[in-house]
Formats: structure tokens, sequence, C-alpha cells
């Protein structure tokens, strides 16, 4: 779900659209032009804290989401990296949250998650490949 807000810069005012804050980099479209922006740790440090209490749902489990993006049915890769694991094969049904793969970025491993459902019909990546940001991870039926 996507956030409006309006802001003001020194003395001009934009019209920004938030996209979903949990996963990264977020989505931010600014007067009608879109950015893939990152947030500093501290804006989502509350998300991972509420993340390690027992019974969350997997939707809410730390990690990087997949952009999928309008009618694309490409999960696509949301930084840089290499694949360390995947996750997922072909035919597999996927829930919010569940992991598509572990991505490893400037020597760290993160998850890799679906932001929403669907069915895998191809999976795009193998371990160990190189990947960027935007690149396909899996394609949806």
């Amino acid at each position: 779900m996507a956030r409006h807000v309006r802001v003001r810069v020194n003395s001009e005012w934009y019209d920004v659209e938030i996209g979903d804050i949990y996963q990264s980099p977020v989505e931010v479209e600014v007067n009608g032009e879109t950015y893939l922006v990152e947030l500093e740790a501290a804006a989502q440090g509350a998300y991972r804290s509420r993340a390690k209490l027992p019974g969350r749902p997997k939707a809410e489990l730390p990690g990087l989401r997949g952009i999928l993006q309008g009618d694309d049915k490409n999960v696509r890769c949301p930084l840089p990296g290499k694949v360390a694991a995947v996750s997922v094969k072909k035919g597999q049904t996927l829930s919010p949250g569940d992991e598509i793969c572990v991505l490893e970025s400037m020597k760290m491993e993160q998850s890799v998650r679906m932001a929403h459902p669907g069915v895998v019909k191809n999976v795009k990546v193998k371990k160990e490949q190189d990947v960027i940001a935007g690149a396909p991870l899996i394609e949806l039926q």
C-alpha cells in the first residue's frame, strides 16, 4: 500500500508517493518520476525488532522484498549481489514473506522474500550467479 504525502524542500513543494518501506530499495514517486531509494537503518529498526517476536506472520519476516511492477510477471532483484542460495522451485505456490533466494551483497547475506502471492512459472537464477538490481529472479504464472 502506497502512502501519499506532500513535502517541502526549501521553498518548493513536492507530491510524493512512498511504496513498501519494508523492502529495499523503496520505490518512491516524486511529482510523477519514480526513484528507488534506500532508507536509513533507524527508519526500519522498529520493524526488525517486532519481527523477532514469536508467531509473526511470514509476510512480516525481515529481509528484502522482490520487486514486482505493474503487469510484469517477473519478480526482480532489489539490489546487486551474488545468489548464495535459491529457495524456490518451478510450480511452487508462494505467499507474502516466503523466501525466494538468499542474496550476498556487500559481504552480507539477505533473504529476498515475496511481497505478493504467486505461483513460480520459472526460476531465472541459480546459486553463485551474479545479479544486478532489477534482474529477474523468478517468473510468476
